[in-house]
């Protein structure tokens, strides 16, 4: 028989009073959580918008058309691909940034998120607070490459700097726009080796290359995918990589840092974001739906993997660390250099 205790009598009514507080303070909050996870789990209810700020079929503009039927197979509504190139990509993700509808997404190669409001003070957004970060969907390493013709046959990355230097103000390099990194790593360039040179910039790679290869311009911080078929013909040379070791694609070129250049080695990326408004949760679903598409379908890869292009789908913290590093790096420049958007 047990025997009663005045103790446990007085003390139990507690507990059981907390608990009764909890469950009907559960009960209310279960008709909002509810409404949150079916708002969750029936995005999208329309098509998805996916700006991107580089012309059809260059950057990033393969990958987003390999990854947009996966996207639409996971999410059941189309993901309609719309370049809207200009403006270093700042045309594109401004678009991104005032969109209210949560059906607008973005792909951007980094300076509209990171150093845009740097170069362009009365810019319509701020880089650091207009956006919700989604996936880095690849990097890869710049390749420094020139007009064959324009210097002498078997001209290495000395030879071309001497020449720019006995040639103070003829020569030009292109550029995919104002507060790039195609841009800013070559102001820095320019500034550490005393060099002038005139800034030409463009709306893409393609148009650039072309341009770079005609002789139109002699100098250009290219990417492999744009460079590799000039180089192979003879028509561009390349004379140094980025990154922090030669690339398998590239490996006769030697980088910055083997040639002495005082320069720590710097990527072109490419991400997807959202308007800052965009739900976390819905970020994350797309980032594991990009994740699977890249390391299970080569054309959702969009033949970047085969250009040199380091492949990569990852979630939405490390695009935002990648963002906020990109931007004390190129912002400190930009600062240093007195550079603005008209540059």
């Amino acid at each position: 028989m047990d025997t009663f205790s005045p103790q446990l009598a007085t003390t139990q009514p507690a507990p059981r009073a907390m608990s009764r507080r909890r469950l009907v303070a559960s009960l209310c909050a279960m008709p909002a959580l509810g409404g949150i996870a079916l708002a969750q789990s029936n995005w999208p209810t329309r098509p998805v918008r996916l700006l991107l700020g580089q012309p059809a079929g260059s950057g990033s503009d393969p990958m987003a058309r390999g990854l947009a039927p996966h996207l639409s197979a996971a999410f059941g509504q189309p993901f309609v691909i719309e370049n809207m190139p200009g403006a270093g990509g700042t045309a594109a993700a401004a678009a991104v940034a005032r969109a209210d509808d949560e059906h607008t997404l973005g792909i951007v190669l980094g300076g509209p998120t990171t150093t845009a409001k740097a170069m362009n003070p009365n810019l319509s957004y701020d880089p650091a607070t207009a956006f919700r970060s989604i996936s880095l969907l690849n990097r890869s390493s710049f390749v420094l490459t020139v007009h064959a013709g324009s210097f002498s046959p078997g001209a290495r990355f000395a030879d071309v700097i001497d020449q720019a230097r006995a040639q103070p103000g003829r020569l030009s390099y292109a550029s995919i726009g104002p507060g790039t990194v195609t841009h800013l790593a070559m102001e820095e360039l320019k500034a550490t080796l005393n060099l002038d040179i005139v800034h030409v910039p463009y709306r893409g790679f393609p148009q650039a290359s072309l341009d770079l290869a005609a002789g139109r311009c002699q100098l250009m911080f290219n990417v492999a995918a744009a460079a590799a078929e000039h180089i192979a013909a003879g028509r561009l040379v390349g004379i140094a990589q980025t990154g922090a070791t030669r690339t398998s694609f590239l490996p006769d070129i030697p980088t910055l840092q083997e040639l002495k250049v005082p320069s720590a080695p710097f990527f072109g990326w490419s991400g997807m974001i959202a308007p800052a408004s965009f739900p976390e949760a819905m970020a994350r679903r797309l980032a594991t739906v990009i994740r699977s598409a890249l390391a299970t379908d080569p054309a959702a890869r969009g033949g970047l993997d085969r250009s040199g292009s380091e492949v990569l789908g990852t979630d939405p913290e490390e695009l935002q660390r990648l963002q906020e590093t990109e931007a004390r790096r190129w912002n400190a420049v930009i600062a240093r250099l007195g550079l603005r958007a008209t540059e």
